[in-house]
């Protein structure tokens, strides 16, 4: 799914954020895992693809981010390859190794020009910009996940929130 990203702040738009943390990254960095395991262990965490279908913010493939950003989302965290896009108050991009993403891209089926757009994406920081024209750097963490196990990468993502479940920063 391709965003169709907006700007301006959530002040102008009269929304309140209430999103803690955006978890973003390419395809196969480990997202909806991380995801899975933060609600598990009792942190709110959604998936954006099911809220941008449920709240009409889906048209064919591309997610209106506007229309997302309208939406009253109560969650710790959300995840999406667009999470950075949305108003929340931090922004944790999930990243991998140039060989390991390919490997497990390529185990998803993608073809290799879809693999070369995804791992070009992630080696231009452009998530990172992104989310860097909408928050200061210190609210925004940069994971390696290959490095790491899933549990590791969980722990160090509340770790910069500082473990909290609330809502309030």
């Amino acid at each position: 799914m391709r965003p169709k990203a907006s700007f301006g702040s959530p002040s102008e738009r009269g929304v309140e954020t209430v999103i803690k943390v955006c978890i973003s990254g390419v395809p196969g960095t480990g997202k909806t895992t991380i995801c899975d395991i933060l609600s598990d262990r009792g942190y709110s965490c959604k998936h954006l693809d099911a809220v941008a279908a449920s709240a009409g913010c889906l048209h064919g493939d591309e997610v209106d981010i506007e229309c997302l950003n309208s939406q009253r989302i109560e969650a710790f965290a959300v995840e999406a390859h667009y999470a950075h896009l949305l108003d929340c108050r931090m922004v944790i991009i999930l990243e991998c190794g140039e060989i390991d993403l390919r490997k497990r891209l390529l185990s998803r089926g993608y073809p290799k020009s879809k693999i070369d757009e995804n791992v070009d994406v992630q080696l231009s920081g452009i998530l990172y910009f992104e989310a860097l024209d909408r928050l200061p750097a210190g609210r925004i963490l940069r994971i390696d996940t290959c490095s790491m196990g899933a549990d590791e990468v969980v722990e160090r993502i509340i770790q910069f929130v500082g473990g909290t479940d609330s809502i309030n920063l």
